[in-house]
């Protein structure tokens, strides 16, 4: 009877668990072709372009408000850093917010939010790190 029973039950827990969707990644600021994030800090935002169409290039960037500085980097790693107000733009209305150790990416390129700063690279393992301390290459 009760060898019954914990049939029935394994079965049914078996079956439940096998119709829940699984993701298959844990990357919650990302569609198909950008990512956009805030640290928790709020202070460095993050954009990733991949296959976006409509004339906008594949690449990554970063800012930091205070210091005011920006980093730009295409699908090969290399980078283009500014420092001064004129680097900034606007992160959009109700972007979400990249927990530190948490990582996001798309297509070559992925960034990992960290308590020191962000760092992001492409697939050879080139890219940069930005922080309230500056923005220095990787790879």
């Amino acid at each position: 009877m009760y060898r019954r029973i914990l049939t029935a039950l394994v079965l049914v827990v078996a079956g439940c668990w096998a119709g829940v969707p699984h993701a298959t990644a844990d990357n919650p600021v990302c569609s198909q072709t950008w990512c956009s994030f805030l640290a928790p800090s709020r202070n460095l935002s993050c954009e990733i372009d991949y296959q976006r169409g409509s004339g906008i290039a594949d690449g990554t960037y970063c800012q930091t408000n205070s210091p005011p500085q920006s980093v730009h980097m295409s699908s090969d790693g290399s980078i283009r850093p500014c420092t001064g107000d004129s680097c900034l733009g606007n992160p959009g209305v109700g972007t979400a917010t990249l927990a530190y150790g948490q990582t996001a990416g798309i297509g070559p390129f992925n960034c990992r939010s960290e308590t020191s700063g962000v760092t992001c690279t492409v697939s050879s393992g080139r890219g940069f790190t930005i922080s309230t301390e500056g923005i220095t290459s990787v790879g």
